[in-house]
């Protein structure tokens, strides 16, 4: 649903590098497919049946696999729009950044017992603390965060979707805290999912434009 509407934006209206764009999904998919698939093994998340096409890859729905290609290349078309517009520095948010990253650990470990939550806050951890080794510029980039924000809107349309017919139902791996039917969670998760991706985004493009030097 998302993917050929993009795709008509993106050679109309958004100029993109492809090569880059494929590089980050096929680094930083199989990071969270590896835990998709554990999570469903041992039941933190399911997935219903009546929604699914019955098709798997392992245990995942096909659907649920093509979920880690689909969503960064849709939306990181919204970054690649984003970066039009005159960037400003937020020279304070790098900090922050390391400061969440070391907050989150800790909060993982006294959250062990949720695996859903406890794996959530560890990925944002680490999201957060090679965003400030490898691209500490892409943290304090106004751009970057305008993208996030923007982000958030399909997300909220289509996790609510999932959350509430429900396609995808939670075990107890959870703090249960919800925005209308989203876990809190899915906010993190979904944070996480597009830093990484954002900045091997960045770091590909930046390669390639040395090598054509």
């Amino acid at each position: 649903m998302m993917f050929l509407p993009t795709l008509v934006l993106s050679l109309l209206y958004v100029r993109r590098d492809y090569v880059a764009l494929m590089k980050s999904i096929a680094l930083v998919s199989p990071i969270y497919l590896i835990w998709d698939y554990f999570a469903t093994l041992y039941h933190s998340w399911s997935f219903n049946e009546n929604y699914v096409l019955g098709v798997y890859v392992t245990d995942l729905p096909i659907e649920e696999v093509m979920f880690f290609f689909v969503t960064p290349f849709a939306t990181l078309m919204i970054y690649d729009f984003v970066t039009r517009f005159e960037d400003r520095e937020i020279r304070f948010v790098p900090k922050v950044a390391l400061s969440i990253s070391l907050t989150s650990l800790v909060l993982a470990l006294v959250t062990a017992r949720l695996s859903y939550t406890s794996i959530d806050l560890i990925y944002l951890s680490f999201s957060l603390l090679i965003t400030f080794v490898l691209d500490r510029r892409m943290l304090s980039s106004l751009n970057f965060w305008r993208f996030i924000g923007l982000s958030y809107v399909p997300f909220l349309v289509f996790d609510y979707l999932l959350t509430s017919l429900p396609i995808v139902e939670y075990g107890r791996s959870i703090t249960n805290v919800r925005v209308l039917t989203i876990p809190i969670e899915d906010f993190v998760y979904s944070f996480s999912m597009l830093t990484f991706y954002t900045l091997f985004y960045r770091r590909f493009k930046r390669s390639e434009r040395v090598e054509q030097r």
